[in-house]
């Protein structure tokens, strides 16, 4: 049997890169997975990909930045798919600048987007996970998250924000059968990745590496703990020609 029969998945961010293939490798594990992201074709193509594998999805147009439309996702979930078992928080928002260049509505933006919407959406899961004593939240942060990088100033604050907000779930939630992680991979060969520039791809992460990270993590037992924080680094300096 699949690790995930049964269960609800909801993906932010599922429209490409790192929560296209994270939606796909919790559907071939067995969950009913919900899309989520803003664009309408890319969910549509992610979702046709799933159901053509023999999977189950479900896309939902969403505006992480809008709390309206936060929860008419989850009240679609719940409405289509039963309660969430799996929250897979991976929409993420990056400039390239410096402290000094970021202007408040960039901060606002980021901010929104890779905090703010996952904080709303722990908060809205946990309650029924704790009642049912079962839940996996995997909080799609990055090595900015755990280092700091300069010219990604908002960003690395929020994927610190974001670090911190995993911890608070974790150890809130022990005793409840609920088990919270923080994937902070470094460079994944996504849009993302070449945000930073002077980035060499050859020696990027793959998305199928870091979904095969995230799949482990789901298989462990209940009474294993790992992290919450899980870095993700690859062996060859992305920076180096």
């Amino acid at each position: 049997m699949t690790a995930l029969a049964d269960r609800v998945a909801v993906v932010t961010g599922a429209s490409t890169g790192i929560g296209a293939g994270l939606a796909a490798m919790l559907a071939a594990e067995g969950a009913t997975v919900v899309l989520a992201a803003r664009r309408e074709s890319e969910l549509e193509r992610v979702a046709d990909g799933i159901r053509h594998r023999g999977g189950v999805a479900f896309p939902v147009v969403t505006d992480l930045a809008d709390d309206d439309s936060l929860a008419r996702l989850l009240a679609t979930a719940r409405d289509e798919c039963g309660p969430v078992d799996v929250l897979v928080n991976n929409a993420g928002y990056a400039v390239w600048k410096p402290l000094e260049e970021t202007t408040i509505a960039q901060w606002d933006r980021t901010f929104a987007v890779n905090v703010r919407a996952a904080a709303f959406l722990c908060a809205a899961v946990l309650p029924g996970m704790q009642a049912r004593r079962f839940g996996r939240i995997i909080n799609i942060g990055s090595e900015a998250g755990v280092a700091i990088v300069p010219g990604l100033a908002a960003y690395c604050v929020s994927k610190h924000a974001l670090r911190a907000l995993t911890e608070v779930i974790q150890d809130g939630n022990h005793d409840n059968g609920i088990k919270a992680w923080v994937v902070c991979p470094g460079f994944v060969d996504t849009d993302m990745g070449y945000v930073v520039p002077g980035a060499n791809p050859h020696s990027f992460l793959t998305v199928e590496e870091v979904a095969d990270v995230v799949r482990y993590l789901l298989h462990t037992g209940d009474n294993v703990k790992l992290g919450p924080e899980i870095l993700l680094r690859t062996m060859r300096n992305p920076m180096a020609t």
